[in-house]
């Protein structure tokens, strides 16, 4: 996916002071976020181990842009949905409301603007948001904006074989990320509102990229395939990417285990994606650093000397690899899996001068590439969307997992 850094930490239409009260109070301001709702003592598990690290992540989020608007310039779009979508996940665990009232204040700015927008996937992502609104206010504005994205799925365009293209401009191709920002959202709109053909859609979608792009031999994903074999990375036979692009592969598990929630027993996809599930499992684990307990972002070249350890995708497996667990779908010598790369993604987290939380090496959002050295090549960022969904995903299963 093609993304940008997290905006300033500023407001709207208004200008930083640089005095030293200013600084003195973004201080105390973000100390306090980070530890008033927590409710346990702080507690250390290691140089860079702390506890309760998705309530802190998410504390640290608020204090450093209290406004949601400021998070990122995307809008309406998953590079956002994904932050938001991870703070509902510690909200539901903690119930505590600065969480839901962020995330309604961003989504209700769209709504009253009428500026949310659903030309391709990654603007379906952030319908996850009014669905989740709609289950806690049963306020129907949401519904009628979920309809519009439900709707929208009827002219968007297809390859020959069904199969939706990623975006306009990549015209005829599907990429593995496509599946979480429209599969989920499909999924449980169908159970909230009594649809069937919604479920239909999200199965055949996610059938299709595993027929596509599964390799049985591992159990791994490629990044994406192009029906057209015109892109510049397709193999000509084929149309598959090169490479087993760690986040890309994420992005697929992810969705799985969220659509897996919602879809009836009865209904055939069920088997099929549940079969689909324990296949990459396989791949996920069989690729995981035993050093670190985290994954390569070339995942199955962790010999290559220019290959690193990539954050997002890794707290991604670990929710995965943790839900699928917890629901029955795996069985239980995946939560070791989960567990190790769980202590590992702590590792990734350190406290900065202002007492605020970074998360660290997460790799810049970016399509597909030609090579295992373009992937190699790419950005790594501190405090980057697709770093902060990870962890808080991961840290909503691992973190008292019994409730």
């Amino acid at each position: 996916m093609l993304s940008i850094r997290l905006g300033r930490r500023r407001g709207r239409g208004r200008t930083e002071e640089k005095g030293l009260n200013y600084h003195l109070l973004k201080y105390l301001l973000l100390i306090g976020v980070i530890f008033i709702g927590c409710g346990n003592e702080l507690k250390r598990t290691g140089e860079a181990g702390m506890m309760n690290w998705g309530v802190k992540v998410a504390d640290s989020i608020i204090a450093r842009w209290p406004d949601p608007l400021t998070l990122t310039k995307k809008g309406w779009e998953y590079t956002n949905g994904i932050i938001l979508h991870g703070i509902e996940k510690i909200y539901k665990k903690t119930g505590d409301k600065r969480y839901f009232n962020y995330i309604k204040e961003w989504v209700d700015h769209y709504i009253e603007t009428k500026t949310w927008r659903t030309e391709n996937l990654d603007h379906i992502q952030p319908g996850m948001l009014l669905l989740f609104l709609y289950e806690e206010t049963g306020e129907e504005k949401y519904r009628e904006v979920a309809d519009d994205h439900w709707a929208s799925f009827a002219d968007r365009p297809r390859n020959a074989e069904g199969g939706f293209w990623h975006k306009t401009t990549y015209p005829e191709q599907m990429w593995a990320d496509g599946i979480y920002m429209g599969g989920p959202f499909l999924v449980k709109y169908a159970h909230l509102f009594g649809e069937t053909a919604p479920i239909d859609e999200a199965v055949k979608q996610t059938t299709l990229i595993a027929a596509k792009l599964l390799d049985e031999q591992t159990g791994l994903l490629y990044h994406g395939w192009d029906y057209s074999r015109q892109a510049i990375w397709a193999d000509p036979e084929t149309g598959l990417s090169p490479v087993f692009w760690c986040r890309g592969m994420a992005w697929y598990a992810m969705a799985l285990v969220d659509m897996l929630e919602y879809i009836p027993k009865s209904h055939p996809g069920y088997q099929e994606l549940l079969t689909i599930l324990q296949k990459i499992a396989v791949g996920i684990k069989n690729t995981q650093d035993p050093e670190t307990g985290l994954w390569y972002q070339v995942m199955d070249k962790g010999d290559h000397s220019g290959n690193w350890i990539e954050t997002s995708g890794s707290g991604m497996f670990i929710y995965a690899l943790g839900r699928a667990v917890q629901d029955g779908y795996l069985d239980q010598s995946y939560w070791e899996t989960a567990r190790k790369g769980w202590e590992g993604l702590q590792q990734k987290i350190t406290i900065d001068a202002d007492g605020g939380l970074d998360i660290h090496d997460t790799v810049e959002g970016m399509g597909i590439q030609v090579g295992v050295e373009q992937y190699l090549e790419k950005r790594r960022f501190t405090n980057y969307p697709h770093g902060y969904c990870g962890v808080l995903k991961a840290a909503s299963v691992m973190e008292d997992p019994n409730k």
